[in-house]
């Protein structure tokens, strides 16, 4: 059987690395290691893998040429080609003509081809080791550009200074591509694979998580995160005369693990195999419904997730800073979908004090074992302190249960210690006291998050950000809306807002067959997102089939729905199917078969 060509894969951000995974699976012969690192992390993961018996590696721009400098195998650079930078400027005019390119000379060199075969007059500006990026940035806010299409670094950099952004990425043809040059040379300098290395005869050997280090501590080789396998070498640098056999007991991210460490001689090189075994459950336990993240996280979310900030308005971020000094608390109200979370993630980003853990807690699945939890002495979130506490979904809260914790933080001067963050859904809300009480109790700051209606002359950006992000998600290439799917799609209001929005324009994107999409396929989508919507507002709780139907199929869904409304309506088929979005035939086809 042959032997497989291997090939590493590090991606500059995660959604390239979803479209390398994906490629990687339609080349049989081919095993692929994929990674998201970017520029000198990418470096990094390069320099401590690409001897692990790899024959290329595959990654993109200012990342790959880093990697050249520190390897010895060929790495393939995952081009951008002229159409993706087409359809990248396409999109961009859904928004506005008003943008500018900038980049590296990997996308700033086709993108001045482009512009000069079809004739655009477009502002685009190359990067180099001597360029500023930030004022380049700077300068192009003060020339009123609206827009920048950029490569996934300079994306970072405008994200935080609130800039839209369009990320130029390489296509799935471009991934392609680079999948068949890496196999094409790696078959041409593939060496025949001498005696199996220590670190093969490691692999084959264990069956569960290990590090092997050299003698120097660098991490040989592992089969988990990088970030707990220098978390390791770096504790075990610091043992004394190691002998044949040792034992210790490693802390990482709360979790307790056993460390079974033993010396290997090969060839003169020492090395220590690790095995790794979960000594205790983790001492905090998402069960409780609480999750726990480090700044570094929150930030790493911030500037590598398409759209995470680009939801909240930036009157919203400007009153986020206004109240930064002034209030230890803050509650965040709106409907279901209004980026609540991503506007209290900013919140904990924003704050000079209290910043060390960001420790999230559901409010909705409070109970007596979540209450000890809380208040425990040892680990307890209410009793530690230098952290920032999120209640979401405090509106769930019973009276009691809210009397209880405003009692707490008060008696306990919480407060003086921790920073809290609530959000408080109103689509759920039957009686404001909760909402009172916390405000006034525990003297809050108030954020509003305005739903879509309330953002109509944002729409048509937000849709165009999110069209690019599906495209990139789901490997596709289509470029916008035509002229009246594009009407009918704004003018619908999206009770269910960023959730609803994203997962529509996310449907139409997997079901669309040519660059645009059709008016056909909105009028479908919206005439579904209407009739659960009219079934939503005429009804609480879950949705039980009168009719008993073994194995219901959507159609009889449909219909209960239909003959739900129709009912109360008095029978009035007109006003039914027009509540319902449908046609009077398609409303007599569900009829008939009743």
């Amino acid at each position: 059987m042959a032997t497989k060509i291997k090939i590493l894969g590090i991606a500059p951000y995660e959604e390239l690395n979803n479209s390398m995974s994906i490629v990687s699976k339609q080349f049989t012969e081919v095993e692929s290691d994929i990674y998201t690192a970017d520029l000198e992390e990418g470096q990094q993961v390069a320099a401590e893998r690409f001897d692990n018996n790899y024959d290329a590696i595959i990654s993109r721009g200012g990342t790959a040429d880093l990697i050249r400098q520190v390897v010895s195998i060929p790495v393939i650079d995952v081009s951008i080609s002229i159409y993706d930078i087409l359809g990248t400027i396409r999109l961009a005019k859904n928004y506005t003509e008003n943008f500018a390119i900038v980049g590296y000379a990997s996308i700033t060199e086709p993108a001045h081809l482009l512009c000069d075969i079809l004739g655009y007059n477009i502002k685009i500006i190359t990067l180099d080791k001597m360029t500023d990026a930030n004022m380049t940035l700077d300068i192009l806010v003060e020339e009123n550009y609206e827009m920048i299409l950029c490569d996934a670094i300079t994306n970072r950099l405008a994200l935080t200074k609130s800039i839209n952004t369009i990320l130029i990425t390489s296509g799935f043809e471009s991934v392609k591509h680079a999948y068949q040059e890496a196999l094409t040379i790696a078959k041409q300098l593939k060496r025949v694979i001498h005696e199996k290395s220590v670190l093969e005869e490691s692999i084959k050997q264990q069956k569960q998580s290990f590090v092997i280090v050299d003698d120097t501590f660098h991490v040989h080789y592992s089969n988990i995160s990088m970030e707990l396998c220098d978390s390791i070498a770096k504790s075990l640098s610091t043992k004394k005369d190691m002998t044949n056999e040792n034992q210790y007991y490693h802390t990482f991210k709360n979790k307790v693990y056993m460390l079974s460490v033993k010396k290997i001689t090969i060839d003169d090189s020492t090395y220590f195999s690790c095995n790794l075994k979960a000594s205790t459950p983790p001492i905090i336990n998402n069960r409780f419904g609480i999750f726990y993240q480090k700044r570094a996280e929150i930030e790493e979310i911030f500037t590598t997730k398409l759209l995470f900030t680009q939801f909240i308005q930036d009157e919203t971020k400007r009153e986020l800073q206004r109240i930064n000094n002034f209030y230890n608390s803050i509650i965040i109200v709106g409907e279901t979908g209004t980026a609540k979370s991503s506007i209290a993630y900013q919140a904990f980003l924003n704050q000079e004090m209290h910043n060390n853990q960001l420790i999230s807690i559901d409010a909705k699945l409070m109970n007596e074992k979540m209450w000890k939890f809380l208040v425990n002495s040892t680990n307890g979130p209410l009793v530690d302190e230098n952290n920032t506490l999120l209640f979401q979904n405090i509106e769930q809260l019973s009276v009691r249960d809210a009397e209880q914790l405003i009692t707490i933080v008060k008696n306990t001067k919480l407060l003086q210690r921790n920073n809290l963050l609530f959000t408080y859904n109103t689509n759920n809300v039957s009686e404001e006291k909760i909402y009172n009480r916390l405000l006034f109790e525990l003297n809050c700051a108030s954020i509003y998050s305005p739903p879509i209606k309330e953002r109509k002359h944002e729409l048509n950006a937000i849709t165009t950000l999110l069209l690019n992000k599906m495209n990139i998600e789901c490997n596709k290439d289509v470029i916008g809306f035509d002229p009246n799917a594009l009407k009918e799609f704004l003018a619908f209001d999206w009770p269910g807002n960023f959730n609803q929005l994203q997962s529509a324009i996310k449907e139409l994107v997997i079901n669309s067959t040519t660059h645009y999409i059709s008016e056909h396929q909105v009028i479908q989508l919206l005439r579904k997102e209407r009739l659960i919507q009219t079934f939503s507002d005429s009804h609480s709780g879950s949705f039980t089939l009168q009719t008993k139907v073994e194995n219901p199929t959507l159609f009889d869904y449909s219909k209960e729905i239909i003959l739900n409304v129709l009912e109360q309506n008095n029978g009035n088929q007109t006003k039914t199917a027009e509540q319902l979005g449908i046609s009077r035939t398609t409303l007599w086809r569900y009829l008939k078969d009743n």
